[in-house]
């Protein structure tokens, strides 16, 4: 394909619009006036000529002189009011070389919908205008290495025609992707383009030094950091947001995460990154982890997704493609059917296959749900209408059974071989929709049923069919035989749509009825069918013999039936729902994220207390169009995770996600997740492009990332460079992306201890714990630690992987009091602003245990010379019986002239003495000139005799003063 690009290119965007997508990565910035951030690449009211901003007019049309500042990095979005327009569009963003077409320093240049984007041997420079006002900010690499290369990777599909005043320049090839070879020793800088933006990496070769990146721009006024870690880029037309870092390692095929921020200076900066293997290779900032097509030349549809702990991905599905990808030795590489179920699993790092088969026989076949176990093996359910189905010797049911039959398939680690496999139905339409197994590798699988011979087993808690029922089936780990198979249902109809497993095996199913007579249990949440139809959450004990709690979930119902569960996941706390709902009445809580019904349906969230007599949270979710929860899974602190498909161009999303504005076509995939409470939005993006998108299955690894599969039908479908397939391939396509999810902006912070006592004269340490509004920590924040009263000092600590920072002070030489107040500097300027989370505490010092059978004297008239160059004389005694009681007395005079004091004891209130009876503090209150009470401590050394030339003493005042410890002029310290 050759496409025609003028040169010069005008055009006038309005404000009112909505703003545009991102892509994964570090994003070049759109442009928008305000305060209100954006997490998108958008323009506001922008007129651009690209050939009148070349890369080194930083000034012109209205820009300010260059002065040095940070770059227009990759990955900015801009801050802003209003709503702004899509900047960029979907096409595809690729480099054209520079042949003559433009300034002769530019050695690429890529052009997006009101933007430009010029590269150079020594910078990159964005160009871009409102109104009449123009405006080009120069990227520089301070300090890079003059030696670096600047290399193409990755040709792009077509060529480029270009036509200037000076001639044509045809048939241009074109690029994904640029590099600049060791910027700084072992260190690449990755500019990618997608979707119509820019995205940046940095790709460290082991051993490099990360401290070396540091990037600067002209055509800028500033930097700062705004409370989730995004950079704000201050610009004569308004401020650009680059959001927050993201950084990882892979090691033996795993990703692990490395905290990652900025590091402002002046107007340049870098990245601050906490400990990580120096041997390896290290990549910081990229935004989606990973996203491929996963198909064939026909229709292919991801179902069901799940994790292991190395990070591999499991997919299946249903695909028609005679060509869908396998790989050597799998199970079964040809397509059987007019369509077949597969399972694929990816590494961790999604750019490759680690297995791929087609499972299924001469008909119809899908795979619904995919569950794995500890040892890799993968567990899958769905529906089969072929009579040769690949079963396995010895398994529970070897042949067909109605026309329509679930089966439940077990695969090995490798993908090579059916450990077991057996058909599940009875004479009529059986479907298996959800699939979890147990520690002992036991299979608990949920569908549909008509009932008609469907298996179940004897003190099951329904065995009799009742015209379209749920049904609930636990395999043995063989696949040999049922451990138990129960229907649920009433007399009208069910479906059950997914299962989930509680830590004592006990099984969580919901789905959807139409039947008021649906067992429920007694003080269960909802036992009434409130509607047309209802979801329902149901909890089986672990014999399958018994409903633990069974509910209704819904409201009245909308126009026609349309309320159904379609995901669950348990933990500790309870069981979490997703699903779709019109009922405008739809059982919400109060103070929960969304209490309205938005559109013509809306997905919702649901947490049902452990007892099933209540919610714990249930919210709405969606726009005003129509919206659907397809899948849930929840994290270790209780984050809620939910996928689905919407076509509402106002589904909530948060700032600084990966895509905040719709896509196109006919739905978008989402990814969102609650706080938890349910009462706010974690993260929420859009995920797709202009045709039709879904999400449709949920996974978590035990790092809190999602991976998600669904369908795409859009060519320009979300992926990133070096993905196992970054092309669609059919009419319909199956996708799989993995969103590694950072820690929000810190939301909340507290002090450990909040209350504390100690003696006088230790150190005393507290600990600020740094959290998002999910409950996670948040890493690689600066707390700021003041303390005032009897102590006034103050420092600061960045919170570590815990979101931990710690700080500690010496506690005063007398008793007292402090108060201790500590915040977290998000943007790092060093004041507390509004909106950075703070937190106090208090410390309480006080006397020290008194030693017993411990005296101290000072005799022969005590004589020194104090600090202050005065003349003083002391003298006094302190002893302490066996019981730690104290008893003396104590004198002290400052004879001037620098401060003229006389000290006389009113009462003893403390004495301490070392073991070896060199040491010995004396606390007490005492009058000064005669007058008022005041504390006083005495530092007293016996260090031989006769004492004076020897022995040393010192007398601390509450009111200041301090003699020093001095050496004896004259008199006696003995200490017993």
């Amino acid at each position: 394909m050759s496409v025609g690009i003028a040169c010069a290119r005008e055009g006038s965007i309005g404000w009112d619009g909505v703003p545009g997508s991102r892509g994964g990565g570090r994003h070049w910035p759109g442009f928008i006036v305000g305060l209100v951030v954006l997490a998108l690449l958008a323009v506001a009211s922008v007129v651009v000529t690209p050939t009148a901003l070349t890369p080194t007019a930083a000034g012109v049309a209205g820009g300010r002189e260059a002065v040095p500042a940070g770059p227009a990095p990759a990955g900015l979005s801009p801050a802003g009011s209003g709503q702004a327009l899509d900047a960029y569009g979907k096409l595809p963003l690729s480099f054209v070389p520079n042949a003559g077409q433009t300034d002769q320093s530019v050695r690429y240049y890529a052009q997006g919908s009101g933007f430009s984007f010029f590269f150079t041997q020594d910078k990159a420079v964005l160009s871009f205008a409102k109104g009449e006002r123009g405006q080009a900010l120069e990227l520089h690499f301070l300090g890079s290495s003059p030696a670096a290369s600047l290399e193409t990777g990755n040709s792009a599909p077509g060529t480029v025609n270009y036509l200037t005043a000076g001639g044509s320049h045809t048939n241009l090839p074109t690029y994904q992707q640029l590099t600049y070879r060791e910027l700084w020793p072992g260190i690449d800088m990755v500019f990618a383009g997608r979707d119509g933006s820019l995205k940046y990496e940095f790709h460290l070769a082991p051993g490099a030094d990360p401290s070396n990146i540091r990037l600067g721009y002209s055509g800028a006024n500033g930097l700062s950091l705004s409370p989730d870690g995004a950079m704000l880029i201050d610009t004569p037309l308004g401020a650009l947001r680059d959001s927050s870092p993201t950084s990882y390692q892979t090691i033996d095929g795993n990703q692990a995460a490395v905290e990652s921020r900025y590091a402002l200076e002046g107007h340049s900066y870098g990245f601050a990154l906490g400990s990580y293997d120096r041997s390896q290779a290290l990549v910081i900032d990229p935004a989606l982890a990973y996203s491929t097509f996963l198909g064939g030349t026909a229709d292919d549809r991801g179902l069901g997704v799940a994790v292991d702990t190395a990070g591999n991905a499991y997919v299946t599905g249903v695909t028609t493609s005679t060509d869908f990808p396998t790989t050597a030795g799998a199970f079964d590489t040809a397509a059987n059917g007019g369509a077949d179920v597969f399972v694929t699993k990816l590494n961790p790092t999604g750019t490759a296959l680690v297995y791929s088969t087609y499972l299924g026989g001469t008909s119809t076949d899908n795979g619904q749900a995919i569950a794995v176990d500890a040892m890799g093996n993968a567990y899958v359910t769905g529906q089969t209408t072929s009579s040769n189905f690949p079963t396995t010797p010895g398994a529970f049911d070897t042949a067909a059974n109605g026309g329509v039959d679930a089966y439940v398939t077990k695969l090995n680690a490798t993908g090579t071989g059916l450990v077991y496999s057996t058909y599940l139905g009875g004479g009529a339409s059986d479907t298996g929709f959800g699939i979890a197994v147990d520690v002992a590798g036991s299979a608990h699988v949920t569908g549909t049923t008509p009932g008609f011979g469907f298996p179940t087993t004897l003190g099951a808690f329904d065995t009799s069919p009742s015209g379209g029922d749920a049904f609930v089936t636990k395999l043995n780990p063989t696949g040999a035989g049922l451990v138990y198979s129960t229907f649920v249902g009433g007399t009208s109809g069910e479906e059950a749509h997914a299962v989930a497993l509680d830590v004592t095996g006990s099984a969580y199913v919901t789905g959807q009825t139409i039947s008021s007579d649906f067992p429920t249990t007694a003080g269960a949440s909802d036992t009434t069918l409130d509607g047309l139809d209802d979801a329902f959450v149901s909890k089986l004990d672990t014999t399958g013999s018994a409903l633990i709690y069974s509910t209704y979930l819904g409201g009245s119902g909308g126009a026609g039936a349309l309320e159904a569960g379609f995901g669950i996941a348990v933990d500790v706390s309870g069981a979490y729902v997703t699903g779709m709902t019109n009922s405008s009445d739809f059982p919400t809580t109060a103070g929960a994220f969304d209490t309205t019904l938005g559109g013509v349906e809306d997905g919702f969230v649901t947490k049902v207390n452990l007892a099933g007599s209540g919610l714990s949270y249930s919210t709405f979710l969606g726009g005003a169009s129509s919206d659907r929860g397809e899948g849930i899974a929840v994290d270790t602190t209780g984050g809620a995770f939910v996928t689905g498909r919407t076509n509402s161009v106002g589904f909530p999303t948060t700032t600084g996600t990966f895509q905040t504005t719709y896509g196109g076509g006919a739905n978008d995939a989402f990814l969102s997740k609650l706080n938890t409470t349910g009462t706010a939005l974690a993260d929420s993006t859009f995920l797709g492009s202009a045709a039709d998108d879904r999400g449709l299955g949920i996974a978590l690894d035990t790092a809190g990332s999602a991976y998600i599969t669904g369908q795409t039908a859009s060519l320009n479908f979300p992926t990133t460079p070096g993905a196992f397939d970054t092309t669609q391939n059919g009419s319909d396509d199956a996708f799989v992306a993995k969103f590694s999810f950072g820690p929000g902006a810190p939301a909340t912070l507290t002090l450990a201890p909040a209350a504390d006592t100690n003696d006088v004269g230790t150190q005393h340490c507290v600990t600020a714990t740094v959290e998002d509004a999910s409950g996670n920590p948040t890493p690689g924040i600066t707390v700021r630690f003041s303390v005032t009263g009897s102590v006034n000092t103050s420092g600061s600590d960045t919170t570590d992987v815990n979101g931990e920072a710690d700080f500690c002070y010496q506690g005063p030489e007398l008793p007292g009091a402090d108060a201790i107040s500590a915040f977290a500097d998000t943007d790092s300027d060093t004041a507390q602003d509004p909106g950075e989370p703070f937190a106090a505490a208090s410390k309480v010092w006080t006397l020290p245990v008194t030693t017993p059978l411990c005296e101290a004297n000072i005799t022969k008239g005590g004589r020194i010379t104090a600090a202050n160059g005065d003349k003083a004389t002391f003298g006094g005694n302190a002893q302490s019986n066996a019981a730690g009681n104290v008893k003396g007395q104590e004198q002290y005079q400052d004879h001037g002239p620098s401060q003229p004091l006389k000290v006389k004891s009113i009462k003893i209130l403390a004495l301490t003495c070392n073991p070896q009876r060199t040491q010995a503090t004396i606390f007490g209150r005492a009058t000064l000139n005669g007058q008022g009470s005041h504390l006083f401590r005495i530092d007293v050394q016996d260090l031989g005799e006769p004492g004076v030339g020897i022995d040393k003493y010192r007398i601390l005042l509450g009111t200041g003063y301090d003699s020093g410890s001095q050496t004896l002029l004259g008199g006696n310290i003995q200490i017993h």
